[in-house]
């Protein structure tokens, strides 16, 4: 697995305290992913997203960081 450079890793940990902060932030643009049950996504920046679900509880489970390009062709 590729390790993200440093800048990025510290958009997605930035990115990951707001949305446990507050998921309803409006720089995160929280919305479910497109043709799946349960996944949601946030905004990074332009063109990075994280992808989560929330668990039995409430709590936010995450799931994955990649590319808005990449979540745009899920099934």
């Amino acid at each position: 697995m590729q390790r993200k450079p440093p800048a990025m890793q510290a958009a997605i940990a930035t990115t990951i305290k707001r949305l446990m902060d507050d998921p309803r932030h409006p720089g995160l643009r929280v919305h479910r992913v497109r043709g799946t049950e349960g996944v949601w996504e946030a905004y990074v920046d332009a063109s990075n997203r994280v992808t989560f679900e929330y668990g039995a509880d409430g709590e936010i489970v995450m799931r994955n960081h990649c590319s808005h390009d990449i979540i745009s062709r899920s099934p």
